[in-house]
């Protein structure tokens, strides 16, 4: 998978056409983000099925840096608010380390996402890490 790979499947990801993006996974990959782990095609489509309703999320391109073993992409996610989600049903769902979006609105976050590859160029492993800029002293 090369960077010229990784804007089609930015382009699927954005356009919610799943079957596309799938085409990019091994079956049993593994996307682990925020204190859970998603596990299979299965559970991809669960999630996102789930996630996705209440939640639009926008990725924008900023970098791809490649690697031996795959590489990392480092993007800006913009969640919107869809419909009413509580915490509580994250929690109830096991994705604690998620914080709902209040209806309405954006919040862009900057990641840098480690994706791994196995010998046939599928993504095998995802996991992201958010960018917390330090705080300027006062």
């Amino acid at each position: 998978m090369d960077e010229a790979d990784y804007h089609r499947y930015l382009a699927a990801f954005n356009t919610k056409d799943y079957a596309t993006l799938e085409s990019f996974f091994t079956d049993d990959f593994v996307l682990e983000n925020a204190g859970f782990a998603v596990r299979g095609k299965p559970a991809f489509r669960e999630f996102y099925r789930f996630f996705h309703e209440y939640c639009r999320e926008e990725v924008a391109f900023r970098e791809f840096f490649p690697g031996n073993q795959g590489f990392v992409a480092n993007v800006v996610i913009t969640f919107t608010g869809l419909k009413e989600l509580s915490q509580a049903e994250l929690d109830r769902r096991g994705y604690s380390g998620m914080t709902p979006i209040p209806v309405g609105t954006s919040i862009p976050v900057e990641f840098y996402i480690h994706y791994l590859l196995n010998e046939a160029g599928l993504i095998r492993y995802i996991k992201g890490a958010v960018w917390v800029p330090e705080s300027s002293p006062v």
